[in-house]
């Protein structure tokens, strides 16, 4: 019995030493074939190098046949047939050393920001690499084996023989080794390249396709896709195309900067257009231009391309005018979990200058531009910001298995993106109309989000447009999610500044809804990075098409999934509409544009406006700005006396952009905050607004007790909105009213400021003269009301506190419970009606298959 334990832990250890034992052959055939390589150089001769490489390979073949015997030629079927019969015959190639021990993400679905998932993610992936890794990385270094490492896939890319194959793949901690194989992605071709002459410039609508996903719909309620940033993995961007340069990231307005905005995958290709490591957005195709335009586009002339033209964007190249490795398309996802500058790599140390002169040193002997292998570690790893990273990338690129990917190579860096926030949408392949034939990595992942393709104007499928089931894994699961116009898509493209193509393929269709998301995001700030809701909302609001062809028609089915995007439906309709019977009234409105920054409008007036904010104002392009410095403030913004007489109801609409110093540990937790104050006596007074006055956008911090802030204990606005998010407020309808939007700052600490952009207040007034009680035609179904009593906020120079008590549609009843240090001498009060709620997410419709549209019989 003592005997079996011995026994048992001696038979755990052989996979380690049989690993140990393969590491030091393959060490001693690289010995071998460095000394003969070197002969003449120093005493060892020709004769006893090949001798030496002899010995090494029978050592390689007996550490084979022990493998063999002792782990039943286990390690062995790790090794992918790619990489089996590319190291054949003494060749060498490119595989993936992919390490079981991956790190787990699942932390991050509990956070609520995408800065705090996307630094959750990138550290545990990066302290996983970090710590193991190391042996060998180490063992590769020694015997100058050419190597690069990744951490957004617990992996090492590899350049290598058989031998070191194999040696890699019996380490007990190594799942598998896979193939870096060249693919070849057919891109579409444009239909026709045209360059408008300077005198017509201006199509005669919005491009189709947008116009059919209803995306004007949802640019008229002010929702173009501010404050987002979709990144395009491509042939690369041209990013001074008309179309494109006003929404580059790292485009001012008049200075370019492409660290972390740019980023090529591109290092050793023969002849390219735009040469190795481009220090600048460059397009080697036309493909990338085409894509990002149909996301983002638009010229200010009315060259409309784009689903979201408020947004902005991002690029990196990840194929050689068409030609892709899993290398690049993971060396792209990295640089997009944690974006770095140009050049990057500045913390990763170069182990063979000898091997690879132009990888540069800088005075601290680190590595400036690493190319594809010389420079191990993470490029960028230690360097990438996270919060850099985009919200959305379109990927209209496949690997395929047929040219040798493994169905699983890029699933953990999929996921990765997903854990951290960054919604991944791909295209669906190209090879229908067979069933079955969505077989290509990424599209073929469940962490995707991809897209079918549509002829465009019609509800029909493509005939190239791949379906499902998904086979090729095993798991039978429903592809594509959605569909989008995808024929005949006219975009930018790379030939010059002003050119545009007309292009066909589910890569058209990827930006349609890559803008989508973009808009829904500007829409409705609190699904941002929630991937698994924001997906739902757009696939519940998607108009159905029901295919019987390869399964049951749905939804969803695997010819269109939920069916065709359409982004109006997702968005709702602001509760900022008068009833019937009423009539509307916008006693104050401004955007701030029609004066030079720092002036305001007349009748406004600020204790700090330093002009012209950035990032932009939301309708550029100017906003009021208040800014937040680093000692104790307490700043206003206040608007011009207005009246409303005799009201139904009156709401304040207002977008806002604010980053105010709040804690990093605690989300709920603000230090430096905003607030909105009313007056209904001229501005004798002013009073808080309480959370429960909001219809939407409200307040999302409370701010510290401890710190010196003059608005300590209030629910505020604090943190940062990550861009413009929308407000409304019910307000009381009285004479004499002035809103005021109060910034204050504690001891410690800055940031950048608050934005305020297009404030409006309405007012509903019944036709003829109104009654005590009147009754509106179109509300909400009843339900019980809650009292929000506007208190005033407690200074030393508040001599009158007028209370008014207006109600609010909700479930329950609160009272702010902030109590004023000054004396209330007089309680006037103001009675107005409920106003109905914003309409929550979308409307729930039924799904019948439309009777206009004739099933599918494929």
């Amino acid at each position: 019995m003592s005997a079996n334990p011995d026994r048992r832990s001696a038979l755990a250890r052989l996979p380690i030493l049989l690993c140990l034992f393969l590491l030091i052959a393959v060490g001693v055939v690289a010995v071998g074939a460095i000394a003969s390589s070197r002969a003449g150089g120093g005493s060892t001769s020709p004769e006893d190098g090949a001798k030496t490489i002899a010995e090494g390979a029978n050592i390689g073949r007996q550490s084979r046949i022990l493998s063999q015997r002792v782990e039943d030629n286990t390690f062995h079927r790790k090794i992918a047939p790619w990489v089996t019969e590319n190291t054949a015959n003494g060749q060498q190639a490119e595989f993936f050393v992919v390490l079981a021990d991956q790190a787990n993400l699942s932390g991050a679905a509990t956070l609520r920001t995408k800065a705090e998932k996307g630094r959750y993610v990138h550290d545990a992936l990066w302290n996983k690499a970090q710590t193991t890794q190391g042996p060998i990385l180490q063992w590769l270094r020694e015997r100058s084996i050419e190597h690069r490492s990744f951490y957004i896939v617990n992996a090492i890319l590899v350049k290598g023989g058989r031998e070191i194959a194999e040696a890699l793949a019996a380490c007990p901690d190594v799942a598998r080794v896979e193939g870096n194989p060249v693919v070849h992605n057919v891109l579409p071709q444009p239909d026709v390249v045209v360059e408008p002459p300077p005198q017509r410039r201006q199509p005669a609508t919005v491009e189709p396709g947008i116009q059919y996903t209803h995306a004007p719909d949802v640019w008229a309620l002010g929702f173009r896709g501010q404050g987002i940033t979709v990144a395009g993995a491509d042939t690369g961007q041209r990013w001074t195309h008309n179309a494109l340069k006003p929404h580059y990231g790292g485009w001012d307005g008049q200075n370019a900067d492409h660290n972390y905005n740019w980023h090529d995958s591109i290092h050793d290709s023969p002849g390219n257009p735009c040469g190795n490591d481009s220090p600048f957005p460059c397009d080697d195709n036309g493909h990338g231009t085409h894509t990002i335009g149909s996301a983002i586009g638009d010229d200010g002339m009315g060259n409309q391309i784009g689903m979201a033209p408020g947004a902005k964007w991002i690029g990196c190249r990840n194929m050689d005018q068409g030609t892709g490795t899993p290398a690049r398309y993971i060396e792209c996802m990295e640089w997009f979990l944690a974006p770095y500058p140009i050049g990057g790599g500045q913390g990763d140390r170069c182990p063979m200058p000898a091997r690879r002169p132009a990888c540069l040193r800088n005075s601290r002997d680190r590595c400036v531009s690493p190319g594809r292998f010389g420079c191990s570690g993470h490029p960028g790893g230690g360097q990438g910001d996270p919060l850099k990273a985009p919200d959305i990338t379109d990927n209209s690129w496949g690997c395929p298995p047929s040219e040798g990917c493994s169905p699983d190579t890029l699933q953990a860096a999929i996921e990765a993106q997903a854990a951290a926030g960054i919604m991944t949408v791909v295209r669906a392949d190209s090879s229908g109309p067979a069933c079955s034939t969505m077989e290509n990595p990424p599209s073929i992942y469940a962490a995707s989000y991809t897209v079918g393709a549509l002829v465009t104007g019609s509800d029909n499928i493509a005939s190239f447009s791949s379906r499902g089931p998904v086979i090729v894994d095993g798991s039978n699961r429903i592809k594509p999610d959605i569909t989008a116009p995808g024929t005949t898509i006219r975009s930018s493209y790379n030939g010059s500044d002003s050119d545009y193509a007309i292009l066909s393929g589910t890569s058209m269709a990827t930006p349609h809804v890559a803008g989508a998301m973009a808009l829904l995001w500007c829409a409705r700030p609190e699904l941002r990075h929630n991937i698994s809701g924001s997906q739902t909302v757009l696939n519940e609001a998607a108009f159905f098409l029901a295919y019987k062809q390869c399964g049951t028609p749905g939804p969803p089915n695997n010819v269109t999934g939920w069916g065709r995007v359409d982004i109006a439906a997702a968005v709702p309709t602001p509760a900022s509409t008068c009833p019937p019977g009423t009539q509307r009234e916008i006693p104050l409105s401004a955007n701030f544009d029609g004066v030079t920054p720092p002036t305001l409008p007349p009748g406004w007036t600020a204790t700090s406006n330093s002009g012209v904010p950035m990032p932009p104002a939301y309708s550029p392009p100017n906003a009021a700005y208040v800014d937040d410095p680093d000692v104790v403030s307490d700043k206003r913004l206040a608007s011009p006396t207005y009246n409303i007489f005799e009201a139904y109801m009156s709401q304040l609409t207002f977008r806002h952009n604010f980053n105010l110093e709040a804690s990093d540990i605690n989300p709920n937790l603000g230090f430096d905050g905003g607030i909105l104050q009313i007056s209904i006596d001229g501005g004798q007074s002013f009073q808080y607004i309480p959370p429960e006055a909001f219809v939407t956008g409200g307040y999302n911090r409370t701010i510290s007790t401890d710190r010196g802030s003059p608005i300590a204990g209030l629910r505020a606005w604090s943190g940062d909105s990550e861009g413009f998010i929308t407000t409304v407020v019910n307000v009381p309808p009285s004479a004499n009213s002035k809103l005021r939007w109060r910034m204050a700052s504690d001891t410690t600490g800055s940031s950048e400021g608050w934005r305020v952009d297009d404030v409006t207040v309405y007012a509903c007034h019944f036709f003829g003269t109104p009654t005590a009680t009147p009754t509106p035609t179109v509300l909400q179904s009843p339900t019980p009301t809650a009292t929000a009593t506007f208190t005033a906020t407690p200074t030393a120079t508040a001599t009158v506190t007028p209370t008014f008590t207006p109600t609010a549609t909700a479930a329950a009843t609160a009272t702010s419970t902030v109590t004023p240090s000054a004396t209330v001498t007089a309680t006037p009060t103001a009675t107005v009606r409920p106003t109905p709620t914003a309409r929550p997410g979308i409307t729930p419709r039924q799904r019948p298959t439309p009777p206009p549209r004739p099933i599918a019989s494929r």
